[in-house]
C-alpha cells in the first residue's frame, strides 16, 4: 500500500510540474522534485529493509506536510490584488488530515492534525496581516477561514471516528480474549480453526489439561488457582512458535494451534513447556504438571474431529499416569 501511495504522489508531483511548463513556480521547481525523490527514497529504504514501515510513513508525512506549509506560505507572495481565493495546492491538506488518522492511533493523530491546523492558521494569519494588499484582504480572509474551517471539521470528525474505532477494536478484542490469562478464548480458537479449515491448511493441535487443579484450589484457594492459570498463560505465550495461536479452552484446559509440526519438533516444544510449568513457582504453589494430547489435521478436515483426537490422546495420558505427551495420529511415533 505504501508503494502505491508513493507512486501516486510522485506522479502528482510530476503532473504539477508538467502543467506549469514552461513557467515554473520558483518553489515548486525545487520542492516538488525533492518531495518526489524523497518519497521514492523512502520506498527504496523500506524495500531494502533499512527502514521500517512506521519510519517511512513518518518521513512521508513530514515531507508532504512541510511542502504544503511552504506552498501555503509562498502563495500569498505571488497572489495578485485581483485574487479572490487560495491556490489549488491547499486542496491537498485534506488528504493529510485524513491520512494521519489512518496510520496513527487516534490520540496521536489528533495531536498531529491539530498541530498542522495551528501552523496553517498562523501562516494564513501572518500573511493576511503583513503580505496581502489591503484591497485583496477581504476575499482572501474569507477563503483562508473556509480552508481552516474545513481542516478543523476534518480533524474533529476523524478524531471522533477514531475514538469510536478504538472502542470497537477494544470490544472485539475483549470478545475474543480470556481476561484472566490474556490468551485467546474458546471462541477465538474455534474461529481460527474454522478459518484454517476453509483455506485447506494443515496444522498441529495440542490440548493440555493441568493435573489435579482442583486440589490447587482446595489447598491454596481460588486466588492461587488464578495465579497458576495466569502463569501458565505467560509460559505458553513465551514458547509459542511463530504463526501459532494459544487459547484457554475452558477451566484449566488450554489449546495450542500450531503450524504443522514434526513429532520431534512438537516433542521438544512441549517438553520445554512442561519443564517450565513444573519448575515455576506460582505464589504458594510449587509448579504444576499437565497432560498433553496432540493431533495433526489433514487439509480441510473437520476441526471437531481433530479436537476429538487430541482430546482422546490427552485422556490417554491421564489414564497412564499424567504429566506426559501422546500423539493421536498413527503416522507419528508415540513417545513417553
Amino acid at each position: 500500500m505504501f508503494a502505491w501511495l508513493v507512486g501516486l504522489a510522485s506522479l502528482a508531483c510530476g503532473a504539477a510540474l508538467w502543467m506549469q511548463a514552461p513557467s515554473f513556480d520558483p518553489l515548486d521547481r525545487v520542492a516538488l522534485p525533492a518531495l518526489g525523490l524523497g518519497l521514492l527514497g523512502l520506498q527504496g529504504l523500506l524495500s531494502l529493509g533499512v527502514l521500517q514501515l512506521p519510519g517511512a510513513i513518518r518521513g512521508a508525512f513530514i515531507g508532504a506536510g512541510a511542502y504544503l506549509l511552504l506552498a501555503l506560505n509562498h502563495q500569498f507572495s505571488v497572489l495578485t490584488p485581483a485574487s479572490r481565493t487560495l491556490m489549488e495546492n491547499t486542496y491537498w491538506f485534506a488528504v493529510l488530515y485524513v491520512a494521519v488518522f489512518l496510520v496513527y492511533p487516534p490520540r496521536r493523530a489528533t495531536w498531529l492534525s491539530g498541530s498542522l491546523l495551528l501552523v496553517s492558521a498562523a501562516v494564513c494569519g501572518l500573511n493576511l496581516l503583513l503580505t496581502v494588499p489591503a484591497e485583496a484582504r477581504g476575499d482572501l480572509t474569507g477563503a483562508s477561514l473556509q480552508f481552516l474551517l474545513v481542516g478543523a471539521v476534518l480533524t474533529i470528525l476523524q478524531a471522533t471516528l477514531g475514538a469510536q474505532r478504538t472502542q470497537l477494536l477494544a470490544s472485539h478484542a475483549a470478545a475474543y480474549s480470556d481476561a484472566l490469562t490474556g490468551l485467546g478464548n474458546r471462541r477465538a480458537a474455534e474461529e481460527h480453526l474454522a478459518a484454517l479449515t476453509a483455506r485447506g491448511a494443515t496444522y498441529t493441535l495440542v490440548l493440555f489439561d493441568l493435573d489435579h487443579f482442583k486440589r490447587v484450589n482446595d489447598l491454596h484457594g481460588h486466588a492461587a488457582g488464578d495465579l497458576v492459570l495466569r502463569g501458565v498463560g505467560q509460559a505458553v505465550q513465551a514458547h509459542l512458535p511463530g504463526g501459532g495461536v494459544a487459547a484457554r479452552w475452558g477451566g484449566e484446559e488450554f489449546m495450542l494451534i500450531l503450524p504443522e509440526q514434526r513429532d520431534r519438533q512438537v516433542r521438544a516444544l512441549l517438553d520445554t513447556l512442561r519443564a517450565d510449568l513444573r519448575g515455576a513457582r506460582y505464589g504458594t504453589v510449587d509448579g504444576v504438571t499437565a497432560c498433553f494430547g496432540v493431533a495433526t489435521a489433514q487439509a480441510g478436515e473437520d476441526p471437531e474431529a481433530v479436537v476429538a483426537r487430541a482430546d482422546a490422546a490427552m485422556y490417554r495420558v491421564k489414564r497412564q499416569g499424567r504429566n506426559d505427551v501422546h500423539l493421536a495420529d498413527l503416522r507419528h511415533t508415540q513417545f513417553g
